[in-house]
């Protein structure tokens, strides 16, 4: 919850053009620059090498940012395929108890056989959820380490600032004390070293979850590629070949199709009438005239 609110408090100062500190406390103990205007910026380097840090910090911030709505939208996207998932595994399994009562051997291997790759389906989804999820929790600990880091250098700024006006003999109220400003930045270094180890720590356990679903995903990917391309009773190359001497199944047409090739044939030297053609028939009671 406190990393929460300091991320939706960071998106909203950067939202509204806004600086960090105007959005929290900020260090405790200050100094107004007002106070060291008269001092050449030559004897500031060590205020201006803070104060990048401290834009170093706010760009660190966005980027966290940016990468937690990512995250975000990658850990909905997985959380939706784990959904879908474990309703295929429960469809799968009432295929299988269907296909039990049936008594047919063939159809309960076939059931079982989808229910074991669906089952590993949900395992492959489960792991890439687990993952995406430590993503998101790793992009919100970055964005906790940003802030720190923000907090540090402002307060580096400020012990900077304690250290220049002590050289110059100027106090800002009555009871300036230069160790209370290096206590302030001690402190600050401490929690964003705090905060970078837990970062750390937040990442890496995001690479073993990477690593565990990559490994579901491998192995998913290999059974699959092992079962037979596209399933189902595949012809022989070429199609069905006839028998020598024997006719083709019914249905299917003889080697060249119909009709046969180059079409019927007549016999060799064509069709030959009998020698003087064909004379009419007299009626049998009707003989022909002389």
């Amino acid at each position: 919850m406190r990393i929460f609110m300091r991320t939706v408090l960071l998106a909203t100062c950067l939202s509204g053009g806004l600086l960090l500190p105007a959005c929290g406390s900020g260090p405790k103990y200050k100094i107004d620059d007002a106070l060291l205007a008269d001092v050449s910026p030559a004897e500031k380097q060590g205020i201006l090498a803070a104060q990048s840090e401290m834009n170093l910090a706010k760009e660190e911030q966005s980027k966290a940012n940016s990468d937690l709505a990512v995250t975000e939208r990658d850990v909905t996207a997985a959380d939706s395929e784990y959904g879908k998932a474990k309703l295929d595994v429960t469809t799968a399994k009432a295929e299988r108890d269907l296909a039990e009562s049936t008594k047919d051997v063939k159809r309960t291997a076939d059931a079982k056989a989808k229910l074991e790759d669906a089952e590993l389906a949900r395992d492959v989804a489960d792991a890439k959820l687990d993952w995406q999820k430590a993503r998101r929790k790793a992009a919100k600990a970055v964005i906790e380490a940003a802030e720190e880091h923000y907090s540090y250098a402002a307060a580096h700024a400020e012990q900077e600032k304690a250290r220049l006006a002590q050289a110059k003999g100027k106090a800002p109220t009555a009871d300036f004390n230069v160790s209370m400003y290096d206590q302030q930045a001690a402190d600050r270094q401490s929690k964003w070293d705090g905060a970078k180890l837990d970062a750390t720590k937040a990442q890496q356990r995001a690479v073993e979850l990477e690593q565990k679903y990559n490994q579901l995903n491998q192995k998913l990917t290999m059974k699959r590629g092992s079962a037979p391309a596209g399933g189902g009773y595949q012809p022989p190359p070429g199609g069905y070949q006839p028998q020598p001497g024997g006719y083709p199944p019914a249905g299917s047409a003889p080697a060249g199709g119909y009709p046969p090739p180059g079409g019927y044939q007549p016999p060799p030297g064509g069709y030959q009438p009998p020698p003087g053609g064909y004379l009419p028939q007299p009626p049998p009671s009707q003989p022909y005239p002389q």
